[in-house]
């Protein structure tokens, strides 16, 4: 459940009482002030009672996730300065330097939306602004992340307090954190806001879900918190009993949590092992696994339910184990074993690094991001990657997109024939695990074997899955790799190798690249050249003022040139306004569904009408007809008819034809 802040304590006349606020805190949390907490609490009153809660709950917030007495004070004049209450001048004077700039710093990143709030295409100004302030975020970030972890707090205070607005602003707010704050939060480590922000989000976003799952949960939370009390005392005593010193306690599972589980694995609520969930936390590494023992040789374990972070952590640097058995009760509970540090890790993510570097300075010791245990510096090693990504890509990605996969929990691990496991994005294909292993790799792969099975560059790969990557192709990625809709690659790291080596070749030749792709998809459909007046009216039409520049895009892939076609084939009176079917063997263009044949000339090899076939199987178009014959030159022509659903398909299609290996020219044509 959504976890409800400490009650503001009040005066006999039902105003806030700051001075009892500050004696709370700091006996709390010892680092901080209590005289210059209160003496900035008493300065805010001075702009009026209204926003004194929201102020100092914000501040208790960050007071919490351990950072230091700067970040409490700028998160308590957060409100008052967005409000326009008093400026950055008077804000240094009262608060100090320090404080003054993280809050204008947070402030600044709230000056528009993350999110793209409607399906149609943005102007050029706001996808700009859109994308410089995800950069101010990441920047500030990696510079300061107290400026991100004050902005991720506040908006889980947003979501608390949005039940008192409209439905339009619950809805983006709740968006907002659903796609970029919940994330960002998960990579960042801090599970205490993360769970936060997704409950809340799904509780705008699908309150039908939220409240089913919510009612489920509450009918049985009595009893349910009543037997995971004596589960871990029988554990507690089981361990004690093996002389392992640990402090056991049950954890509460979030409702969205929950949810994407019922989902994922298409099952009801009571057959969700971790709903019931006790957390051993131990004094070291070794008895993590000490203690691991003893569950699994005292209960029985659900094998499929088994995960080791610590030997293999998580991309934000979490580690655990997590185990679930089946107990005295004949019902399934999930244990989680520990260590302190992984706990408080797990716990602040990256503010255990601000933590950590307190605890230094206190003891005489000077802290360094080498020696810290919380990985701070890994945590913040993924965010330079992604600004460098999006540089290299300009444009093929948006900077959004890029934020959600690489904050995505979602990760496969894989090995090489020599035993390196490498973890990826979930969905990464063979060719990703070519380019995460070396560029050059990447660049000539023509497939791998998958567990002994040879499987094409774009087969996805799963965990476990032990992956050869087959190289022996020219030192020259393909243009169609960058082209999303057919799946060659996901990760980032590869589309920016890819980009980057297009990159490199000169204006000129990347001005005939890009006019030869688009006359060569046209060719491909049948229909008739492109003149020069039409690629300057759909370069135009694009927003290029110069057809050059337009080549330059589509050759960099920053263009579409499946989505540029289609518009050409599917926007009404485009076709002939470019004069499409005007001499072309058609004569007019292809309504859909439809029975298509393709003509496929290709080098006379071994296999060709395997690998033909074998994609059309896999793209899940039965064969209506086929026939084939050898040309002069050693050149085959292979003639097959399948049935299309629309122009996007028949793209998709030809795309993946001409790049079968041999193939010279793929064509379209009626039946």
């Amino acid at each position: 459940m959504v976890s409800v802040t400490s009650a503001m304590p009040l005066t006999a006349d039902g105003a806030v009482d700051t001075a009892a606020w500050c004696e709370r805190i700091t006996l709390v949390h010892q680092r901080l002030d209590q005289q210059r907490l209160l003496q900035a609490a008493q300065w805010l009153t001075g702009y009026g009672e209204d926003m004194l809660p929201q102020s100092l709950e914000l501040a208790e917030m960050v007071a919490e996730l351990r950072l230091d007495q700067p970040a409490v004070l700028a998160a308590m004049a957060y409100a008052g300065y967005r409000k326009g209450m008093f400026d950055e001048k008077v804000l240094v004077q009262s608060y100090g330097a320090d404080a003054a700039k993280l809050c204008v710093s947070v402030a600044a990143l709230a000056t528009s939306s993350l999110l793209e709030v409607s399906d149609t295409r943005m102007l050029a100004g706001e996808e700009n602004r859109q994308v410089e302030n995800i950069k101010r975020m990441l920047v500030s970030l990696i510079q300061d992340f107290r400026v991100a972890v004050i902005k991720l707090a506040e908006r889980v205070q947003a979501l608390r307090y949005a039940k008192h607005y409209d439905e339009a602003r619950q809805q983006r707010i709740a968006e907002e954190a659903a796609s970029v704050f919940a994330p960002l939060a998960n990579r960042m480590g801090m599970w205490q806001l993360k769970w936060e922000l997704e409950d809340l989000s799904l509780r705008y976003l699908r309150e039908d879900i939220y409240l089913g799952i919510a009612k489920q949960l509450k009918r049985r939370r009595q009893e349910r918190e009543q037997q995971v009390k004596e589960l871990v005392g029988v554990i507690q005593q089981r361990l004690q009993q093996a002389g392992i010193q640990a402090k056991v306690k049950g954890r509460a599972k979030n409702i969205f949590s929950i949810w994407r589980k019922m989902q994922s694995k298409g099952i009801a609520l009571e057959d969700v092992h971790d709903v019931r969930a006790v957390r051993i936390v131990v004094d070291d590494l070794a008895n993590c696994y000490a203690a691991l023992g003893i569950i699994h040789s005292t209960w029985s374990h659900v094998p499929s339910e088994f995960d080791d972070y610590i030997a293999v952590p998580k991309e934000n640097g979490y580690q655990s184990i997590h185990t679930a058995i089946t107990f005295d009760d004949g019902r399934s509970l999930e244990v989680q074993i520990r260590t302190h540090a992984m706990h408080d890790n797990a716990e602040l993510g990256v503010c255990a690094h601000w933590a950590y570097k307190e605890g230094d300075k206190e003891g005489g010791k000077e802290g360094s991001e080498e020696n810290d245990p919380s990985g701070y510096a890994e945590k913040m090693g993924w965010l330079r990657q992604v600004m460098d990504w999006h540089e290299t890509l300009d444009g093929i990605e948006s900077l959004p997109e890029l934020l959600a996969q690489r904050v995505s929990e979602d990760r496969i691990y894989v090995s090489t024939p020599k035993g390196h496991v490498l973890d990826m994005a979930a969905g990464a294909t063979v060719l990703d695990l070519a380019y995460r292993i070396h560029t050059e790799l990447g660049h000539t792969c023509t497939g791998g074997y998958v567990n002994g099975e040879w499987a094409p560059i774009r087969t996805p790969l799963k965990t476990g899955e032990q992956v050869e990557i087959i190289s022996g192709g020219p030192v020259r990625p393909h243009r169609a790799w960058l082209e999303p809709r057919l799946g060659y690659m996901r990760t980032h790291r590869a589309k920016a190798s890819v980009a980057a080596f297009f990159r490199s070749d000169s204006q000129m030749k990347s001005t005939r690249r890009g006019r030869s792709i688009l006359q060569n998809v046209v060719a491909g459909v049948g229909a008739s050249p492109l003149s020069d007046e039409a690629f300057n009216h759909l370069s135009q039409l694009q927003g290029y003022t110069d057809a050059d520049a337009f080549f330059v895009a589509v050759a960099l892939g920053q263009e579409s040139y499946i989505s540029l076609a289609n518009r050409m084939l599917t926007e009404p009176g485009l076709a002939d306004a470019l004069q499409l079917w005007s001499q072309s063997d058609d004569g007019v263009a292809q309504t859909f569904p439809a029975r298509c044949g393709f003509r496929i000339t290709a080098k006379n090899r071994e296999s060709l009408l395997r690998d033909i076939t074998s994609l059309l199987a896999d793209q899940g178009l039965p064969i209506a007809k086929a026939s084939g014959e050898v040309l002069e030159e050693d050149l085959a022509l292979i003639k097959v008819e399948v049935t299309i659903s629309d122009w996007l398909a028949c793209l998709e299609l030809l795309s993946h034809l001409s790049y079968l290996r041999g193939v010279v020219q793929v064509v379209r044509y009626a039946v």
